[in-house]
């Protein structure tokens, strides 16, 4: 049978302030992307609707972490609502949705419902169906979301009118044959308390590395001046050796990002003054499309992100997610 594509609604995440929800998702499927569709609304007078008191990533800000957990144990998905919205911004080469009302400054407990991608299979991929997520063989999978409060979409809420809920929905195919590699999202945040030209993190080594996120903060508002280069090395070999704007605009050359990004507190990327795109990047390692590109940490002692960091004036972050491919060694997808 040729290979056959579908989308279904997997299931609701209901809200909890504060707390995790957890969900089964169906299993027997290749899922390639999940739909999540946040809808609901915060209470507050339209005079405190601003754009001032919307907080960063807007409606998203209230999904803290997104997990997908596998067999129980393996956490294959681990993302912020708020750096989702960026991956898909770099991944897609468009930005989400934008309530409309959301900080116009005349509405009343302004509605939102907006949807993101979370995606199994590789975006900018020759071959994206190589990393689908082959869920016929696992004993279980859930999606597990860690929720916020009203405050976290808009600092002068006062309750919700609508309390939140995230339905998702799947892309999947059937009646096609693996193996499938398999990919891997996670955070790893770093507190910066001093300007270093040499601030190390190290990384597992093993798998495939298609590339990274990458987001600077001062005091919880995304902050341009604190990355100022960025090594990928392996002992003395050097992978990637850029300056932080060099790795922005040849990213946004190369993927015809078509956005104007002013860095200013708000252009159309969002609708709070804390979304700034001046602190996030995209460190592409697979230029091509052929996942040959990626760096094979298969034998390495180490691999480490070198950067070249200004401390902020507040508590000052920078936070890193990985994007890994566990391949199937000597298989089709190597």
């Amino acid at each position: 049978m040729p290979q056959q594509v579908r989308t279904r609604k997997h299931t609701t995440v209901r809200y909890s302030t504060n707390n995790k929800e957890v969900e089964d998702l169906s299993r027997g499927m290749i899922i390639r992307e999940l739909y999540l569709k946040l809808a609901g609304a915060a209470t507050t007078t339209a005079g405190n609707n601003t754009q001032a008191n919307t907080q960063r990533g807007d409606e998203w800000g209230v999904v803290k972490r997104i997990d997908i957990i596998a067999n129980g144990t393996d956490n294959i998905r681990s993302i912020s609502g708020t750096a989702l919205r960026w991956l898909n911004m770099f991944q897609y080469g468009a930005y989400p949705r934008v309530s409309t009302t959301l900080g116009d400054g005349a509405t009343a407990n302004p509605a939102f419902a907006s949807v993101l991608i979370l995606p199994f299979w590789m975006p900018r991929a020759v071959r994206p169906i190589d990393t689908a997520l082959d869920t016929r063989e696992l004993s279980d999978l859930t999606i597990e979301v860690t929720w916020g409060t009203f405050t976290d979409v808009n600092s002068a809420a006062s309750a919700w009118t609508t309390e939140p809920s995230l339905t998702v929905y799947a892309l999947e195919s059937f009646g096609i044959k693996g193996p499938f590699s398999q990919s891997r999202i996670f955070a790893i945040e770093e507190t910066i308390t001093a300007t270093n030209s040499q601030f190390k993190t190290r990384l597992p080594v093993g798998p495939l590395y298609r590339g990274f996120l990458i987001n600077t903060t001062d005091a919880g508002v995304d902050e341009g001046d604190i990355l100022n280069n960025l090594k990928l090395i392996s002992g003395t070999t050097v992978f990637q050796d850029l300056p932080s704007f060099v790795i922005k605009d040849v990213f946004k050359i190369r993927n015809e990002l078509n956005r104007s990004f002013s860095g200013a507190a708000y252009d159309d990327l969002g609708i709070g003054d804390d979304n700034n795109f001046e602190g996030w990047y995209f460190l592409d390692l697979v230029t091509d499309g052929f996942m040959s590109e990626a760096v094979d940490t298969l034998g390495f002692s180490e691999l480490e992100l070198e950067a070249d960091v200004t401390v902020g004036a507040g508590a000052t972050k920078l936070t890193y997610w990985p994007i890994q491919v566990i391949p199937v060694r000597g298989g089709a997808n190597g």
